[in-house]
């Protein structure tokens, strides 16, 4: 085993410098004796002044003139010197967190090494990486809520023009004066005539009107209220349907006002508001 002919301490071998000094093992003369220390800087001297009445010398500290007595005043302290600042300690290898290879050559450094032994660079110790944290996941949407859809066998046809309140007012049957009510809380009815065997049953069945012989069809024409306004529509009767004698359309809505006659087919009625 090699011994540094620097500090004396036992090196391994093959090391070109010095684990404990740094010096190169293979150029450095030995020291018989470690290097006498520095001698202490000397104290700055005071410097003298004179006093001013006398003009005599003084020297700093006094309170009173030596030749004339006079009083010299309060001596101004010395400005208090820094405290010296301790060096940061230096981690060697093999301590916690201390790094095991040289950082210079990349070359293995034994435990409590400060010098590498290959490149002579001193070891400091790395301080370990901070864990890393997982970065926080955005948070998730909330998943929408779902409409309520209507049990099977149950949907209802939507309307073809915007709901509104119930249809205001009645029909009045001419020939019998008999008031057909529109039914309560309804904005679309459907008049015609009933038949079971292909079930067709209008919201208002004219069979006991004068619908039969009158030639009114099981789906004759559809009165609905949008907005404020009633409208009659027919629905492609077979003996169409009139307003005041006038014909109407088939699937184009036309107004109803108070009093205005309707004809379906041969049976005549009156809307009214009253």
């Amino acid at each position: 085993m090699a011994v540094c002919p620097n500090c004396g301490s036992p090196q391994p071998d093959g090391a070109a410098f010095c684990d404990e000094c740094g010096a190169k093992l293979e150029e450095t003369a030995p020291h018989p004796f470690p290097p006498a220390p520095a001698p202490p800087s000397p104290a700055p001297t005071a410097v003298a002044t004179t006093c001013p009445a006398c003009g005599a010398p003084i020297m700093p500290g006094e309170s009173f003139c030596d030749n004339c007595g006079k009083a010299l005043g309060t001596p101004q302290p010395a400005p208090p010197q820094p405290a010296p600042v301790s060096p940061a300690p230096t981690v060697l290898a093999g301590t916690p967190g201390a790094a095991s290879v040289c950082p210079q050559c990349g070359a293995q450094v034994e435990p409590g090494s400060r010098f590498c032994d290959m490149c002579g660079a001193p070891i400091t110790a790395t301080p370990p990486a901070p864990p890393l944290t997982p970065a926080s996941a955005p948070p998730s949407a909330p998943a929408p809520i779902p409409s309520p859809q209507p049990a099977p066998g149950n949907l209802a046809p939507s309307p073809p023009y915007p709901a509104g309140p119930a249809i205001p007012g009645h029909l009045v049957v001419e020939a019998t004066n008999f008031t057909l009510p529109f039914p309560p809380g309804k904005t679309d009815v459907i008049l015609g005539r009933e038949d079971p065997i292909s079930g067709v049953f209008p919201d208002i069945d004219l069979t006991d009107h004068g619908g039969d012989e009158g030639g009114v069809s099981r789906q004759h024409a559809r009165i609905f209220v949008q907005g404020t306004q009633v409208f009659i529509e027919d629905q492609n009767s077979t003996n169409y349907s009139y307003v005041n004698q006038q014909k109407l359309t088939p699937g184009q809505p036309h107004p109803l006002n108070d009093g205005d006659e309707l004809r379906l087919g041969r049976v005549k009625l009156r809307f009214s508001y009253l």
